[in-house]
């Protein structure tokens, strides 16, 4: 995600935790801006944006992709849509301490991040505990050869692009491993980009639960995905550009070619509307202020600047961010316990689910177990 890729808008998808969708994920090189240049922590005289959007490892798709397959077979409970039911399960507790384990950079960048991020917990009633050693000053780390989750956020800063896997499935196996990143903001141990703090507070919205504004069901974003008529392919060894001519490639061209090269299914995939049934979701209103918004250049859209999803660059955290996570993380106790009676019938609901992996039903059934005991 980056200042020009990425304006980022809460959807204020309150409940709806869904599946991340990747976007335009650029090829990984390091920014060159204002910088925490590994443990020197240098700054760049002219800081400079990352041109990148985000994007899952393939193995992590692959995952995803599987559990999208298994529960088609969902049908409605108790007057909910399953895309609802889905998202419902992978929401942390109201309450919850969320460890955060680093692996990569220095204590001074840690704590940037960690200042950063630590805005969400103003508002969700949620907490950040990033581990510190009284003694070193130290956060918790995290490493590849682990067997056991050292954290429910494991940042790296060493895979490509940027992402999140959205709440519980950071530590659902059927998704994610011990000894994986489960939120990667690449090249901020080596330089960090102008808008960084824009980044790392929408990479861990993802990680709290929500997801782009650009993908709602309610609001079409009307992107270009065909060429101009008659567009004649230009600079095909790198990023496509407009023609000699001023023709325009479409995103299927634009993101098919160098550095991303997607094939369609995958730019339908992170770009179109996650679901056209608006009962899998309880949504505020749309919000062209919200860090989880990106921001696209306006000649992605068919109505240029005039598109309902056209928006410039934002940094913080918008009203309707904060409503949001106050509503999908609350502190009044009858509130907490309709969420948890809730999210218990949900749970149960998919532990009947016979096609799905040995690993989801374990996790669901872990989860189960937390509410049960209560």
């Amino acid at each position: 995600m980056s200042s020009s890729a990425l304006r980022v808008q809460a959807v204020l998808l309150l409940p709806a935790l869904i599946i991340p969708a990747m976007l335009l994920a650029g090829p990984g090189e390091p920014g060159t801006s204002s910088a925490v240049a590994g443990a020197a922590n240098t700054i760049d005289a002219q800081p400079r944006k990352r041109e990148i959007i985000e994007g899952f490892p393939p193995r992590i798709q692959a995952r995803l992709d599987q559990r999208v397959r298994s529960m088609k077979s969902v049908t409605p409970k108790h007057g909910l849509a399953p895309a609802f039911i889905i998202n419902v399960s992978k929401r942390w507790h109201a309450a919850q301490t969320l460890k955060v384990a680093f692996r990569g950079g220095d204590t001074v960048l840690h704590k940037q991040i960690a200042d950063t991020v630590s805005d969400w917990m103003n508002y969700a009633y949620l907490k950040f505990d990033f581990g510190i050693n009284p003694t070193t000053g130290e956060y918790r780390s995290w490493n590849t050869t682990d067997t056991a989750f050292a954290a429910e956020i494991r940042v790296s800063f060493d895979q490509s692009g940027f992402y999140s896997l959205v709440a519980n499935d950071s530590i659902n196996p059927s998704v994610s491993k011990p000894g994986e990143a489960s939120l990667n903001l690449e090249g901020f141990d080596q330089s960090l980009p102008s808008d960084w703090s824009a980044v790392a507070l929408h990479e861990f919205g993802h990680a709290i639960g929500f997801e782009h504004e650009h993908q709602r069901p309610d609001t079409p974003c009307d992107f270009r995905f065909d060429d101009d008529p008659g567009y004649v392919p230009t600079n095909p060894d790198g990023p496509f550009i407009p023609d000699p001519s001023g023709k325009k490639p479409g995103l299927y061209t634009m993101l098919g070619g160098p550095p991303n090269n997607w094939p369609q299914e995958v730019v339908d995939f992170n770009l179109k509307r996650l679901a056209t049934d608006s009962h899998a979701y309880d949504m505020g209103p749309f919000d062209k202020d919200s860090i989880m918004m990106y921001s696209f250049p306006d000649w992605m859209f068919a109505s240029g600047n005039m598109s309902p999803c056209y928006t410039r660059e934002n940094l913080v955290l918008s009203i309707g961010d904060k409503q949001g996570a106050a509503k999908v993380y609350p502190k009044a106790p009858e509130q907490i316990k309709a969420a948890s009676e809730l999210r218990t019938k949900v749970l149960r609901d998919l532990t009947k689910i016979k096609t799905q992996s040995a690993a989801a039903l374990q996790h669901l059934q872990h989860e189960l177990s937390k509410y049960e005991e209560k």
